[in-house]
């Protein structure tokens, strides 16, 4: 037999081209962070120290952006505070990072491990991204036709010429980062791919994090009858979107694999905690879309690991998923989980109706009981399964029933009791050989289910049962199939009763949510609002008129600015615009030319100090060729919804120039922070179809304490925000489709299209769902083409970063070389 040839070490030598793309990319990199700054209008010094320390970790771990990029994403961004909408802090985190790896690709390429790599250089992936490169690159050159240098009011909303530069940028960085992913993936193989997974589980976890601070110091946790609804820290849905939903819908499958695959218990228990919370941050967006994007990624993630176990690999296959620990399941194995993950949310559906949070948690504890003993008991003696269901009923009637009838909520302590009398029993030994005798495990077991449907009884009334009864029922026959059967349906595991805590709170969440008296209305008017989804749909298109547009589109950034123009005028919304005049600057704030409500009229606000409170005093220059209300308000306020608030309303006459008001607040007053601390808030709007100039603004608190910076706009739009609470149509084409096909025409629709299409059908073959993160990928992009929907979703840049690099990963994945097994969880290095 010949001697096997002796391993070669990875090549060495790294090609010229890759060091001067290095350099060049570091060079553009350094240029937008001196322009950046240029602009910035908050703190510099520490601005800079971040931007540095961002790049010099870069340098020297040119894998820890993969991490630390989407940790930050949902909350880096300070526009409500520097009221800059163009330029954010966003974009000096990635271009800090391009200057950190393109400076490392430059002076010191890094070596890889010589390994397959899970991911896989594609012509069709040129192709596709390089169309949209073009598709970009003519519509980017269409929307910033109207350039003028030094016109100050180019940062001022959505309908200037630097729209599109925003808009571009989004695309301009996923593009420019998307070859130092794939390098990092050819490089460090699963390392690098794990800390991608990593970073957006972080990413769920600090928006959620973020969304659940919300919830709690505005609505509070658990209203779900409040018309509240959560936006975090993005700022982007200051005129309506998804920013969150979308984000959600990108990042919630990457938590699922983060758990599915992390083997460190810490690892494991901090995915069950971002799954949670991202599970809680999703339904109490209360967006429709956003139930009917968990039914998708959740049939994605069922449909990919159907089709990996109905056709399992042979020899070398099956080795190298046993390797990346994702061991084959046959297709009996896969369709149980599948059945009885639909018994746990029926289940909870029914001890939710039937007794509310307190079923809820009931029917959890028996599931957590259920799912280990189930192991325990099969092929256990017919003579002691009797026996131990005649025990558990004899425990019931000797026990929880009188504890029911005659204690006051004695069923809660039997309950708790009881329960953990089994977990004691039955979840130490879940691993165990030695198991507990099978009648004691389904005694205890009985007791637990019929406690569960007294619990549901004694909260709600004695008709509760017959919803209670059936949640117990397909418990019991789960347990009693997997007791009968020839062969085991399920083989417990410790590491899976995460995977089984993550599967019933987010089913008792959506239970909970789905049944509030806010969601059951906003399902009651899915029918009208579909409509007019429709209408606006048809409007939008109506925008693009010749065949030019219709090839190449409006332009990037033109759609608000189109829609507006294309409205009549009774349709008109609000608007802001910053002028000069004799060399001085001021505001012009436009009423709505319709009437909807307080809530409608567009808001030129600033963030005061959080410790602000009571009442303000205030003095400004007002100007207007007709009466008009201005309205002052300062207000506890996220993004939206305001409370506790103190406001002023200005009668202003007409004709007279520039007239000069001040007083003090005469109606209600600014409540404190609170805990969780809620940020204040100092708006100006007018409440009528009349443009209003607005100029040397003071506002002082109680305390005469000044609240608000630039009130006279000499720095332009510096620490000026923006915001229509309710009118949301103007500024988005509620469609990713439609959004791509006025703005950048059919070519960018059908590039986008294909290449989402493409990246479905390329993580659904045989070859590629064999990956252990295909099935999330997979459920990641078609989370967001679910989105994609009901929103707009590319015209944010934040995003759209995210889009293109779980893309490019949705086209390139395959499975790797068996050595590269390692968890999401890896070391630091490289």
């Amino acid at each position: 037999m010949a001697a096997s040839a002796p391993a070669q070490r990875p090549h060495r030598h790294r090609p010229v081209g890759r060091r001067v793309y290095g350099a060049l990319i570091a060079t553009a990199a350094l240029c937008g962070l001196v322009a950046w700054f240029w602009l910035y209008p908050l703190n510099l010094w520490m601005a800079g120290a971040l931007v540095g320390l961002g790049s010099l970790i870069c340098l020297l771990y040119p894998t820890a952006w993969l991490a630390l990029v989407p940790a930050i994403w949902p909350f880096v961004d300070l526009a409500p505070w520097s009221g800059h909408i163009h330029f954010t802090e966003s974009d000096a985190v990635v271009l800090s990072v391009l200057l950190g790896l393109g400076l490392r690709e430059a002076l010191a390429p890094p070596h890889g491990t010589g390994e397959k790599a899970p991911i896989k250089l594609r012509l069709m992936s040129l192709a596709l991204f390089g169309l949209l490169l073009a598709s970009v690159t003519i519509s980017g050159m269409i929307g910033f036709q109207a350039w003028q240098e030094g016109d100050g009011s180019l940062l001022m909303g959505y309908g200037t010429p630097l729209n599109a530069v925003r808009v571009a940028k989004g695309y301009i960085f996923g593009l420019a980062l998307i070859p130092f992913l794939h390098m990092a993936i050819r490089r460090w193989g699963e390392v690098a791919l794990g800390r991608f997974v990593l970073g957006m589980t972080l990413g769920l976890f600090s928006a959620s994090v973020a969304a659940l601070w919300e919830r709690m110091a505005f609505p509070g946790l658990l209203n779900f009858s409040s018309d509240y609804r959560s936006s975090a820290l993005f700022w982007e849905m200051h005129v309506g979107g998804a920013a969150l939903d979308a984000w959600l819908a990108l990042s919630f499958p990457f938590g699922l694999a983060c758990l599915q695959q992390a083997r460190h218990p810490l690892a494991r228990t901090f995915a069950f905690v971002a799954v949670c919370l991202g599970g809680y941050a999703l339904f109490t967006t209360f967006s429709r879309i956003m139930y009917l994007c968990l039914g998708v990624m959740a049939v994605l993630i069922a449909l990919s690991m159907l089709l990996r176990s109905w056709r399992p690999w042979q020899g070398q296959r099956i080795a190298e998923a046993q390797a990346v620990g994702s061991a084959p399941l046959t297709p009996r194995n896969t369709l149980a989980l599948l059945l009885l993950s639909v018994v746990m949310l029926g289940g909870c559906f029914l001890a939710q109706r039937s007794g509310g949070y307190r079923g809820l948690a009931a029917f959890a504890g028996l599931v957590m009981l259920a799912y280990p003993a189930g192991g325990m008991l099969h092929g256990a003696p017919g003579r002691q399964l009797v026996g131990g269901v005649v025990g558990g009923v004899l425990l019931a009637l000797a026990v929880s029933l009188p504890a029911m009838l005659y204690l006051p909520k004695g069923i809660y302590i039997i309950y708790g009791i009881g329960w953990l009398l089994g977990a004691a029993m039955i979840l130490p030994r879940i691993e165990d050989r030695r198991h507990p005798t099978p009648g004691l495990v389904i005694a205890l077991l009985g007791w637990a289910a019929i406690n569960m449907v007294l619990v549901c009884i004694y909260w709600g009334k004695p008709e509760n049962a017959p919803l209670a009864i059936p949640a117990m029922a397909l418990v019991v026959a789960s347990v009693g199939v997997q007791t009968l059967s020839s062969a085991p349906l399920w083989q417990p595991r410790r590491k899976d009763l995460y995977t089984l805590v993550t599967m019933l709170a987010i089913g008792g969440m959506l239970m909970s949510t789905l049944g509030s008296y806010y969601m059951s209305s906003r399902l009651s008017q899915a029918n009208t609002d579909g409509q007019g989804r429709l209408e606006h749909y048809q409007r939008s298109i109506d925008l693009v008129r010749d065949d030019t547009q219709n090839l190449v589109g409006l332009g990037l950034g033109k759609y608000p600015a189109a829609f507006f123009w294309a409205l009549p005028d009774e349709g008109v919304p609000g608007s802001l615009r910053l002028l000069e005049e004799e060399g001085n600057h001021y505001m012009q704030v436009g009423g709505s030319h319709y009437a909807r409500g307080f809530g409608e009229m567009i808001r030129l606000s600033q963030r005061v100090p959080i410790d602000a409170s009571g009442g303000f005093h205030y003095r400004l220059r007002l100007r207007s060729s007709k009466p008009a209300p201005v309205m002052l308000t300062l207000c506890r306020k996220n993004l939206l919804y305001a409370e506790d608030c103190a406001h002023h309303t200005i009668d202003l006459k007409s004709g007279e120039g520039w007239q000069q008001f001040e007083g003090k607040s005469g109606v209600g007053n600014l409540g404190g922070a609170g805990w969780p601390a809620r940020p204040a808030v100092f708006s100006i709007g007018v409440d009528k179809a009349v443009e209003v100039d607005v100029d040397d603004i003071e506002i002082l608190g109680e305390d005469l304490r000044p609240l608000v910076d630039n009130g006279g706009f000499q720095r332009g739009i510096d620490f000026w925000f923006f915001s229509s609470d309710h009118d949301h149509m103007p500024w988005h084409a509620k469609n990713m489709l439609v959004h791509l096909y006025v703005e950048q025409g059919l070519l960018g629709l059908v590039v986008m299209s294909l290449a989402l299409l493409g990246a479905l059908r390329h993580l659904l073959l045989a070859e590629n769902r064999a990956h252990p993160y295909a099935p999330f990928v997979l459920a990641s992009l078609g989370g967001l083409m679910t989105v994609g929907m009901v929103d707009s979703v590319l015209d944010i840049p934040r995003l759209t970063v995210f889009v293109l690099l779980v893309l490019w990963l949705g086209l390139g994945l395959r499975q790797p070389a068996p050595r590269q097994a390692r968890g999401p969880l890896g070391t630091l290095q490289p």
